[in-house]
């Protein structure tokens, strides 16, 4: 599928991931970064110098963010979101990678299919193999994938959850 394709569910993609974050009481800024080819990552979301200096060069993920706990005064945390329509190794692997580049405290490869429907030898690899989803600093990839509620909201499910996929998520 073409990066144009995938960019529909972008807007959608990233206010669930700005509820989620909200309803654990966190302030966010999120931004749709992907989109349109091009786009420069704003300087909000470089934390160094080095990504600062190849800000032109650099890839770009589909939405990137800053979370902040608001019962706290910690400081804010980086996310990334790779949005795929039917995630396969490579988009994991794309994920991580920008995990590393970008040394984000969240990663999330969210698609519009559960796993288990958009690609079921990718699922038996990762659950065979739990480590795939793991990053350098110890961390791992969260996968998530768009779900409409009975009330007609788009939220973010988890593989592995009672909610089942609902054929209208489909933009």
């Amino acid at each position: 599928m073409s990066k144009v394709a995938e960019s529909r569910f972008y807007e959608v993609a990233c206010e669930a991931i700005e509820e989620l974050f909200r309803v654990q009481v966190y302030s966010v800024d999120f931004e749709i970064t992907g989109y349109p080819k091009g786009k420069q990552i704003p300087e909000r979301f470089l934390r160094d110098d080095v990504l600062l200096k190849h800000r032109q060069r650099l890839p770009t993920p589909d939405i990137m963010g800053l979370v902040r706990k608001r019962i706290r005064q910690e400081e804010q945390k980086l996310v990334i979101v790779e949005f795929k329509l039917r995630p396969t190794f490579m988009d994991i692997f794309q994920a991580k990678g920008y995990d590393e580049l970008f040394n984000s405290d969240f990663t999330f490869l969210i698609s519009q299919y559960p796993l288990y429907s958009s690609s079921k030898k990718v699922l038996d690899f990762v659950t065979e193999r739990p480590g795939l989803l793991s990053t350098r600093n110890g961390k791992s990839i969260i996968i998530k994938f768009l779900h409409k509620t009975p009330e007609g909201k788009i939220t973010l499910a988890q593989l592995g959850s009672d909610v089942g996929i609902l054929p209208d998520v489909i933009l």
